[in-house]
């Protein structure tokens, strides 16, 4: 009898190690230059003296900022005086998946849509919790409610992992996937049908195409009071090495993570929480240059791998572009290292999101760089394939 042996997904961050920095569309980080505000504010900060212990769920003037842009962008109305908890910050999103996930989620399932992002399920897998995947369909990614509803169905009347959560990760890393008002919606009424936590990974909110592109699930009707939603300032700041995130909802939630992120991490940087706090709502009109520099950039990086033989996934959001190979290709994982050998660029199989897939023929490439380094990558790639 044959056995057949998995094929292990591959390593992001192993692949990253493997090129030159100006090559690199491997890593989901955006590397533009600082606000030169936000930089000024720093160094405003530090000299000043505000370098050490913070309380747990953040600094007043960060959470009060953040409470307010929470109203103007995402019609969501959180209170940071309020307790139990409604709103805390976080060193990064990644803070707030891994506190919830152990306060809430521990033995438990949470259902992810593939392809998916490898740390939600690393994630998980740290409190012995399990994901169920529901898979988006062909080239569109087509969602299927029915069988998300059949996934819900079979995971709560498991014994061992009973399902507990939905993740929603809109636009999603790795594809881009926007889910439309009427997708959240649904997958709100499934998670009221089956009594379901949800959780919104909205790290890419502000990356969309036009503001209106992006729904906030906890502004849906009767999403709220189930929902704990996770965002971060890496990606919209460009401070990924900062670690400054946040994650709100009810209080009857939201208080629950205290406990745990108070052992797990103490504080959010102090100094970085103050510096943020005051550029955050500084610049009415930052999202929307945001919005133009990155469709120009995706201009950039798509346009050369159309014209290299991939297909495109023409999503709704810009800071990744999900790709199918060109049809001289059997394999990502071989395209990724034949360009990485010719001409030192590299992004990530798709295999790397997906369990099982039944072909690596996807690649994810991240273009939220500088755009004199993603011009001179993109060319490289088209003299590469072309």
């Amino acid at each position: 009898m044959q056995t057949i042996t998995k094929r292990p997904q591959p390593d992001i961050r192993a692949i990253a190690r493997l090129i030159p920095p100006d090559g690199n569309l491997v890593q989901g980080q955006n590397e533009v230059a600082l606000h030169p505000s936000l930089v000024q504010a720093l160094n405003e900060v530090v000299s000043s003296g505000l370098n050490h212990y913070s309380f747990f769920e953040g600094v007043d003037e960060l959470r009060r900022a953040v409470a307010e842009k929470l109203r103007l962008y995402n019609g969501v109305s959180v209170d940071p005086e309020r307790r139990p908890l409604e709103l805390i910050m976080t060193p990064g999103a990644t803070g707030g998946l891994v506190t919830l996930a152990h306060a809430l989620l521990r033995g438990a399932s949470a259902v992810v849509f593939e392809p998916y992002y490898p740390y939600h399920k690393k994630t998980l897998e740290t409190c012995d919790a399990r994901i169920d995947v529901v898979k988006l369909r062909g080239d569109n990614l087509t969602l299927d409610i029915d069988e998300l509803r059949r996934v819900c169905r079979a995971g709560q009347l498991r014994v061992e992992h009973p399902l507990k959560a939905i993740i929603v990760c809109s636009p999603a890393n790795p594809t881009g996937r926007v889910f439309s008002r009427d997708e959240l919606i649904a997958i709100v009424e499934c998670a009221e049908e089956f009594n379901l936590l949800l959780i919104s990974d909205e790290v890419y909110e502000h990356f969309t195409l036009s503001a209106e592109d992006h729904v906030t699930t906890a502004s849906l009707p009767g999403a709220f009071e189930r929902t704990i939603t996770v965002g971060s300032f890496s990606k919209s700041w460009a401070v990924s090495g900062w670690r400054l995130g946040y994650a709100y909802g009810p209080g009857h939630l939201i208080g629950k993570l205290a406990p745990l992120g108070n052992v797990y991490y103490v504080c959010t940087p102090t100094p970085l929480q103050h510096a943020l706090s005051r550029v955050l709502l500084a610049y009415p009109g930052y999202y929307d240059q945001l919005r133009e520099d990155f469709a120009r950039k995706r201009g950039v990086l798509c346009g050369a791998l159309e014209r290299s033989g991939f297909s495109v996934y023409p999503s709704r959001s810009s800071f990744y572009a999900w790709a199918r190979i060109p049809q001289r290709f059997g394999d990502a994982s071989e395209l990724n290292e034949f360009l990485i050998r010719e001409v030192g660029v590299a992004g990530v199989p798709g295999s790397a999101f997906m369990d099982e897939p039944e072909q690596d023929i996807y690649m994810r490439l991240c273009f939220a760089r500088e755009d004199k380094m993603l011009e001179a990558a993109a060319a490289r790639i088209e003299a590469a394939l072309g």
